[in-house]
């Protein structure tokens, strides 16, 4: 059943929809993380990894020798050795500066090359003579040290370009201001469209005649972006998780990292687990749209053809429907907002018969008192067809095909008779 809504100049639509928050804040908040995370990952990455090696470098180089080295039953090493350090004799047992791994790569060569009483040197802490190393080389594990490093510098840049960014866009969105005020309905749009349009509004690349419509969405690249950014951002978050699961390993009880980092942890899972849902919707069966004319004018009727190409019967119910959509931006004070609302909804056909689901047409009349496609800066009006197919423990079909509607056609002016 149609519905048209022509009472929308009292306000602007669909207040409740709107984004308080600007674009600018957005990406501010957006590069914020980044710069929060990569931040902590190097902080706590650093301090495992590069901190260690770089105190152990300056540890006194002293004599020592080997007491006991074998390998127990799980392949692990037992290692001691003796060494003296400024008068004191003290028995040491580390192996190397990194916390994983601590021990050699192959400890039963290491036991081969150091038998018991073996001489060898040591390194020794000056601060604390107990403590000491036999390994101080640089490991190839002390790279991962730097990986969150290039998240803060993007995080960084990020924040210091919106605001510069921002204060552009605005500059130029109050000189559009200045020149068009904008309207915030579609009723008042038509009437400043009326009175000679400032903004192009008319489709020139959309060609004339029959044609089959392309979905205004692609659903692979959909899939694919949002898995990039779902993986992505997972390897941002593994770092944290990976220190707040050492803590707790360690006896650390670590709670408020563990809290800080279940927000990052969600988004991760929750993007992952959007991009399953897109992975399955891109098995469903696809619908094609057919139409007599892509471009027309108000109060016109088309024709649409429909097919549905894949398992059909495992749709329940299939909805071909036109939408009206009115999109606008606008500005107040230093907030950018945004709203939208679908202005004419007509269901052109229900159908539950998968017979008829499969291959259908329908005649589509556009409704003379709306209003014709815009494409302005600030405002825009869309019209799309769209199928929707509900499909029981799946992810439902919903596809929009754009179509351009025009003005409506004046009709011709009769001579007057003389």
């Amino acid at each position: 059943m149609a519905e048209f809504n022509g009472k929308s100049s009292a306000k602007a639509l669909s207040h409740g929809k709107s984004s308080a928050m600007g674009c600018g804040c957005f990406f501010m908040f957006f590069f914020g993380i980044f710069l929060m995370v990569g931040l902590i990952g190097s902080t706590a990455m650093m301090s495992d990894l590069l901190v260690p090696y770089l105190e152990v470098r300056g540890w006194a180089e002293t004599p020592c020798v080997i007491t006991k080295s074998e390998v127990d039953g799980i392949g692990n090493l037992v290692l001691e050795y003796q060494y003296t350090y400024r008068g004191l004799e003290v028995a040491g047992t580390g192996y190397t500066y990194d916390v994983a791994p601590a021990r050699p790569a192959d400890p039963v060569e290491f036991v081969r090359e150091f038998p018991v009483g073996a001489e060898t040197v040591c390194y020794v802490n000056p601060d604390d003579p107990t403590e000491a190393v036999l390994n101080r080389e640089f490991r190839s594990t002390i790279l991962f040290a730097f990986i969150p490093v290039p998240f803060a510098l993007v995080g960084l840049v990020g924040m210091i370009a919106v605001p510069v960014l921002s204060r552009r866009m605005s500059r130029k969105i109050d000189q559009l201001d200045e020149k068009f005020e904008l309207p915030v309905s579609a009723v008042r749009l038509a009437a400043v469209m009326g009175q000679g349009s400032k903004t192009e509004w008319r489709d020139t690349d959309t060609p004339a005649g029959p044609q089959e419509l392309r979905p205004t969405q692609n659903s692979k690249l959909v899939f694919v972006a949002c898995l990039f950014f779902s993986l992505f951002w997972c390897s941002i978050v593994s770092f944290l998780v990976m220190e707040v699961i050492d803590g707790w390993r360690d006896g650390d009880s670590p709670i408020f990292m563990t809290l800080f980092a279940l927000p990052f942890v969600a988004v991760g899972l929750g993007g992952l687990c959007v991009s399953l849902y897109l992975f399955l919707k891109m098995f469903n069966p696809v619908p094609k749209l057919v139409v007599s004319e892509r471009k027309i004018p108000l109060g016109d009727t088309i024709r649409i053809k429909w097919l549905i190409d894949g398992k059909v019967s495992s749709i329940r119910k299939l909805t071909v429907r036109l939408v009206g959509k009115e999109w606008i931006q606008y500005r107040q004070g230093t907030n950018t907002y945004t709203d939208t609302d679908d202005f004419y909804v007509h269901d052109i056909a229900v159908l539950e018969d998968p017979f008829a689901m499969e291959i259908g047409e329908a005649d589509v009349t556009i409704p003379i008192g709306s209003m014709h496609t815009v494409r302005a800066t600030n405002n825009q009006i869309r019209w799309e067809l769209k199928i929707l197919g509900d499909i029981r423990w799946w992810p439902d079909i919903d596809e929009s095909f754009s179509i351009t509607v025009l003005p409506q056609s004046s009709p011709p002016i009769a001579s007057e008779s003389r």
